[in-house]
């Protein structure tokens, strides 16, 4: 007797079998398996043979098959032999495989078994049929056939079945053939093939393992053996195709982890034990070029030395390295300069890799030092423009002191601590906007958003969209789903400018948002919740709207909560020293020219002046005079002509003590001659027009169409 005990295969499973009386056919099938495994890696000190028996618990029945036939030749019961067919060994082969621990594959059920994917290569059609009929009868469900061997891989690769069933000889393609193209195309390395043929021979069935078989039944085909080999081969087939999408589903969350490590920015790797790499991100792999070094075979010592010779204080360097890896649960945190390929600060820290109590390696991070710095830098300067921008938009940044003044910035200081909803109201150009965003940047919701929107400047069939948003599709054009004003204030303020000019319909709409605080998008069913502070303003007189019909009286009472009135620059003419120095400093910085003051005569001219445009005016006027100026004071020539008149431009004559009632001309007749003189006065320009004016195109273009004087030749 020859006799194997208590081998270990490579699987870790134990396998104590005895051949008895092994023939020249057993032992040219080992010989054969031997030299085919030859480079299987063994543990040190193990023999030989074990490898063998790692092979034959791989694919049991090839092996076994060559034996069963061996045995009858030789008048043995190949049933004596426990390892190979004995129904207690069988039995523990059908059994489910099932899971063992959190590594290993999941349980295999009899469904996953009747639904492999079955191919039969056969030229015998009465073969094929019963083949499937009796595999059809156990239950299989997926069983394809051809009786032509030149079909066949067509059909595989059609098909990519679970097993094979092939005969061997066939004409216009031997089954040797088949094998060997199938056996090529099988992506996962194992793919059970099953011979079927008349002949018996152990030259065939060798060259049959040898292309890639991994069983040989003998026709007449045995069914019971046939259900018992198919059986093995196809749960080990079963549980490849596991192991590939496990491998595959863990090749998709490694490269998932590279891409996270690479886009940390920090050069990261890991040392084993033995201080060999075993990982390094990108952003590693490009601080110490290392890549073009690695092409080369290098010892752990090599590389060791590569990074150490990169900075500048190597020795030190090695020294800390070296104490870390001697005790592997420390951990490091220092800073080192690198020398190679620039000189820089790095940020190093390295900590044990653990699994539960065992220490794996260890990882080291470096981090740019200058980096850190430039980010605290960053942080500082947000911070430095935040307060800028808060102090240039709080109340100290509204110019004033007059007593008109000073009213309104009281009712700012209370409308500030709440969400109430604020009516701005004040003529053109007294600077609405303004008044608005400092209410917003001194309350609780100044880190928030500020949208403004200009209510008159958006046409009417666009203004929904633009304040609500709307769905991909709503309209013509609407090719993506777009948030509306009111979500993007979210958290914020929006401000509602010229909300006068609101279509009536569109009242309805901003009634009920105001009530409910939700939108809808346009062409949308959602509601969508809103947490948002409303700030309106205008340069009508509401209540007369409201009276007229052309302004909702519920609206009216939902905005007109907390009213603050902007009073007109010529009813703070003590301001406007005040405000001729600001714009004067503000345009000498933008324009670099020499005018830093006023003349007397000058500033005589623009307290006497009425300003139809107020502050906007104002500003626009000095602009104008430091362009012109060529000397560091303003004189009363480099201001607009209209200032140099007698009476300002555009300006009503005084009521005199004498008029009487039939001598009143109607304010809508007042604004008619008003706009048809600024039309005159500037050529029909309308956007100077509108300057002049201090009204906005828009606006401008619906008083035309009101006054009949819209002309189609009239400049932009």
């Amino acid at each position: 007797m020859r006799a194997f005990r208590s081998a270990t295969c490579t699987s870790g499973l134990p396998v104590s079998v005895s051949l008895r009386r092994c023939s020249p056919t057993i032992s040219a099938t080992c010989s054969f398996v031997r030299d085919k495994y030859a480079s299987l890696p063994l543990p040190p000190g193990r023999l030989r043979p074990k490898a063998l028996f790692a092979i034959f618990f791989c694919v049991p029945q090839s092996v076994a098959t060559v034996a069963h036939a061996d045995r009858r030749r030789q008048g043995d019961d190949p049933a004596k032999d426990v390892y190979f067919h004995s129904p207690a060994r069988m039995r523990r082969l059908h059994q489910p495989i099932r899971r063992t621990s959190p590594g290993t594959p999941a349980m295999l059920t009899p469904d996953d078994l009747l639904g492999a994917r079955i191919l039969i290569v056969d030229d015998e059609p009465d073969i094929v049929e019963v083949l499937r009929f009796r595999l059809a009868a156990q239950g299989y469900r997926n069983i394809r056939s051809t009786s032509r061997s030149t079909e066949a891989l067509a059909l595989y690769r059609e098909y990519s079945p679970d097993l094979v069933f092939c005969d061997l000889r066939m004409p216009e393609m031997d089954g040797f053939q088949v094998i060997e193209a199938l056996a090529g195309e099988e992506a996962t390395g194992y793919l059970p093939l099953l011979v079927m043929t008349a002949a018996d021979d152990d030259e065939s069935r060798l060259r049959a393992f040898g292309l890639g078989a991994k069983d040989f039944i003998t026709k007449p085909l045995d069914f019971e053996q046939v259900a018992v080999r198919m059986r093995n081969l196809l749960q080990v087939r079963l549980l490849y195709n596991r192991l590939a999408e496990s491998n595959t589903d863990l090749g998709h969350v490694t490269r998932r982890l590279e891409a996270v490590l690479d886009a940390t920015g920090d050069a990261i790797a890991m040392y084993d034990n033995g201080e060999c790499l075993v990982f390094a991100n990108q952003p590693y792999r490009d601080v110490f070029d290392i890549d073009e070094f690695l092409d080369e075979p290098r010892t752990a010592q090599d590389v060791r030395a590569y990074i150490r010779d990169r900075f500048q204080e190597a020795e030190m360097f090695a020294t800390s390295d070296a104490a870390v890896f001697s005790d592997p649960s420390a951990a490091l945190e220092d800073v080192v300069e690198l020398r190679v390929p620039e000189r820089r600060l790095l940020y190093r820290v390295k900590a044990p890799v653990k699994d539960g109590d065992q220490v794996l390696g260890q990882l080291v991070l470096y981090r740019d030092a200058s980096k850190d710095a430039e980010v605290e830098e960053a942080k500082a300067e947000v911070l430095r423009l935040r307060a800028a921008l808060e102090e240039e938009l709080s109340f100290d940044s509204i110019i004033g002191q007059s007593s008109a003044m000073r009213e309104m910035f009281v009712l700012m200081l209370q409308a500030q601590d709440s969400d109430i909803t604020v009516l701005i109201q004040g003529e053109s150009g007294t600077g609405k906007e303004l008044v608005a965003r400092a209410v917003h940047y001194q309350s609780k919701r100044s880190r928030g958003p500020f949208v403004a929107v200009n209510a008159a400047a958006i046409p009417d069939t666009l203004i929904e969209s633009e304040l609500f948003g709307h769905e991909r599709g709503s309209f013509t054009g609407a090719t993506d789903k777009r948030a509306g004003r009111f979500e993007q204030a979210d958290g914020g303020t929006i401000f509602l400018d010229e909300i006068g000019e609101m279509d009536i319909q569109l009242q309805t709409k901003l009634l009920r948002v105001l009530q409910e605080r939700e939108i809808s998008r346009v062409g949308g069913t959602a509601t969508i919740p809103i947490d948002v502070r409303v700030i309106v303003a205008t340069n009508q007189d509401l209540d007369a709207a409201v009276r007229e019909g052309t302004f909702r009286e519920d609206l009216f009472y939902r905005v007109a909560a907390f009213p603050i009135p902007v009073p007109p620059l010529r009813d703070r003419r003590e301001d406007i020293p005040l405000l001729v120095e600001y714009f004067l400093a503000k345009f000498r910085e933008q324009t670099g020219r020499p005018a830093r003051a006023v003349s007397p005569g000058a500033l005589q001219r623009l307290l006497d002046h009425e300003w139809p445009g107020n502050v906007r005016e104002l500003e626009n006027a000095i602009q104008r005079a430091v362009l012109l100026e060529q000397s560091e004071t303003v004189q009363a020539g480099s201001l607009p002509a209209a200032m140099l008149s007698d009476r300002p431009r555009m300006a009503a004559d005084p009521v005199s003590a004498e008029m009487s009632v039939g001598d009143i001309v109607p304010l809508e007749e007042l604004e008619r001659r008003a706009v048809l003189a600024a039309l005159q006065a500037t050529g029909n320009n309308v956007t100077q027009t509108a300057q002049a004016l201090g009204i906005n195109r828009a606006t401008l273009y619906r008083k035309l169409k009101r006054y009949g004087l819209a002309d189609d030749d009239a400049d932009e």
